[in-house]
């Protein structure tokens, strides 16, 4: 589904309202203002390393745990950025559900 960009009007081919350029400038002028949390940057760098190593093709993509359909990554613990749990965005939400009732 190609959309046109809510700031520039170029279409793209993104779910977001803004093309790839745009939501760059966005970010860098919003993320000095609003600083990460020690915790947040520990999540943010955990992502970030385990993205690099699936791109390398160090960490491979797996079916969802749940149900078999295509997955993204869970991290269960973020000091350890290469165990990965691969769920479907739903079966993850759903996880992430139960663990907020516990």
């Amino acid at each position: 589904m190609e959309r046109n960009c809510s700031r520039c009007g170029v279409p793209h081919s993104r779910s977001h309202r803004y093309c790839l350029a745009c939501h760059a400038a966005y970010m860098r002028g919003w993320r000095p203002d609003h600083p990460m949390t020690d915790e947040q940057r520990l999540k943010d760098n955990c992502r970030s390393y385990a993205g690099v190593y699936l791109r390398r093709g160090k960490i491979e993509r797996k079916p969802c745990e749940g149900c078999g359909e295509r997955a993204e990554m869970h991290h269960p613990d973020y000091t350890q950025p290469l165990l990965v749990q691969w769920l479907c965005r739903a079966c993850h939400l759903k996880l992430h559900r139960e663990q907020e009732a516990a």
